[in-house]
């Protein structure tokens, strides 16, 4: 019985390693996007004429949510293999089984999760008040800045649903490769 599960469960051991690693590098992501954007704030409110400065915001913010979900769907395909191929091979094992059949468990609106809030709130804000600065210079704004902007909120909106889907779970889905048969092996036939 313990050969039979030695295999699975040393996978199972690194597969949590990996999820680990994962979730860290997810964290570290988090806190690359709140000194990039805190930093850029600062800058603007420093010296008002910066405010352009704030339009670097949706597109770090994008390059990073685009990380962090990448992160995010790497560790629900190691979820899912865990939950599908490993936990049938090992009775005791069925973590990952329960923890979805458990309610959601953030104590607030899903609307405050600190992602989309990151994500998707910063760039947000930081295009409101570059608006304000591109308002205040009229007719007379600089056309790459008026693109800039635009861009910059086609990258937030994307942003916000990207950090949305990882939240809640639902990733864009993505087709599943067909599992392959086992390859008869041709049996020597008796000669005659």
């Amino acid at each position: 019985m313990p050969d039979r599960i030695d295999g699975p469960l040393a996978e199972f051991a690194a597969l949590r390693r990996e999820i680990d690693r994962r979730a860290v590098a997810q964290q570290q992501i988090f806190v690359v996007q709140v000194l990039t954007a805190g930093a850029l704030f600062a800058i603007a409110f420093w010296h008002v004429s910066w405010a352009p400065w704030l339009l670097i915001v949706p597109f770090s913010s994008c390059l990073l949510c685009i990380a962090s979900v990448a992160q995010a769907t790497a560790i629900a395909t190691i979820v899912e293999y865990v939950r599908d191929a490993l936990e049938p091979a090992i009775e005791g094992l069925g973590w990952e089984r329960h923890r979805q059949q458990v309610p959601y468990p953030f104590p607030f609106p899903r609307a405050l999760h600190p992602n989309l809030l990151l994500f998707g709130g910063v760039p947000i804000l930081a295009l409101v008040l570059g608006l304000k600065s591109l308002i205040d210079e009229g007719p007379g704004a600089a056309p790459g800045y008026v693109v800039a902007w635009v861009v910059g909120v086609l990258l937030a909106c994307y942003s916000t649903y990207l950090a949305g889907t990882s939240m809640t779970g639902r990733f864009v889905p993505r087709p599943r490769a067909p599992r392959a048969e086992p390859v008869p092996t041709p049996q020597a036939q008796p000669e005659a």
